[in-house]
């Protein structure tokens, strides 16, 4: 398994998204979901549950994005 699919697996600290091959692109979006969380006054496990639940919307439609 590479950097990039342990990152993916295992999210658990923050990396140079950069030095693992994704665009500038990818870290600011997730900067921006990280806020759309906080401005929502999630509770961590509401926080969670929501980005579980992106993470499987995007694999159910991964053959409709740029991928």
């Amino acid at each position: 398994m590479n950097q990039k699919q342990i990152y993916l697996k295992n999210f658990r600290e923050a990396n140079d998204l950069a030095s693992l091959g994704f665009g500038e692109s990818a870290e600011e979006v997730g900067k921006k979901v990280v806020n759309l969380l906080k401005k929502e006054d999630l509770t961590y496990e509401e926080a969670y549950a929501s980005l579980q639940y992106a993470y499987n919307l995007i694999k159910l439609e991964s053959n409709f994005l740029k991928l």
